[in-house]
């Protein structure tokens, strides 16, 4: 891409959406190629605005990919989230506990997804900063544009979603209700993210205890050929000096 094919304003945001779009291993070396372009042609303000752009951290350049690679996936889950506050907002206690259950499952799909770009290089730490991200997406629609624009530069951190219904009005058409009266709703609320927090607890031990199983059933398949391939060597060293004995 060069700078001849574009206005300077649509150029940086082009540079933008290409330097959120790679993974953060490539960010500096790209950014320093663009500036260095841009001063070359002597637009020394735009290589400045270039220079600034922050590198994203692990979990913010994850989910940016994940809006670029996994877009459908991405935006239903914001939809969810819209449906999501307008039952918080009506005190809908068994819709909310319906999309509780369906907001779990597309963040854990969608954290399958980050894990599977990572080429399985994702630890807990940056799994927690991503889940935050989406959790935040689902939650706020400020964050949801954040999330769906890709050009995160950090993760996350989500607004109650019982805080951003308030604030919203829900749909955002409906007056906002006072938060003195859903109570119940913040309180199930909580109690479905402690619920979640456990079952993904469990998820992790689970996949602990299987990879620590298949690591015995490894070792011992490795202690078998090792004692095959010690017999092997012993029974061709023994041929071998038959050999030798007929042919002295």
């Amino acid at each position: 891409m060069t700078m001849s094919e574009k206005p300077a304003t649509k150029y940086f945001d082009a540079v933008v959406d290409e330097l959120y779009g790679v993974e953060p291993g490539e960010f500096v070396s790209l950014r320093k190629r663009y500036e260095a372009q841009a001063r070359r042609e002597g637009e020394k303000d735009l290589a400045e605005r270039i220079h600034r752009l922050r590198k994203p951290t692990t979990a913010a350049a994850l989910v940016n990919r994940l809006a670029r690679k996994h877009t459908d996936e991405l935006a239903s889950l914001v939809k969810l989230g819209q449906r999501l506050r307008r039952a918080h907002r009506d005190l809908a206690g068994g819709r909310l506990r319906e999309l509780t259950h369906e907001r779990n499952e597309r963040v854990h799909a969608l954290l399958d997804r980050a894990q599977a770009l990572s080429q399985g290089r994702v630890g807990e730490p940056v799994r927690r900063e991503i889940e935050a991200t989406l959790e935040a997406a689902v939650n706020d629609g400020e964050s949801a544009h954040a999330v769906l624009e890709g050009r995160l530069t950090t993760a996350l951190s989500p607004r109650d979603v019982f805080e951003s219904a308030l604030l919203t009005g829900g749909s955002g058409t409906e007056p906002k209700r006072a938060p003195t009266t859903p109570r119940l709703s913040e309180q199930q609320e909580r109690q479905e993210r402690q619920r979640a927090r456990r079952d993904a607890e469990a998820r992790a031990r689970q996949a602990r205890d299987d990879a620590r199983r298949e690591l015995r059933i490894a070792e011992r398949e490795e202690a078998k050929a090792r004692r095959r391939t010690e017999a092997a060597r012993a029974a061709l060293e023994a041929a071998d000096q038959e050999v030798r004995r007929y042919t002295r």
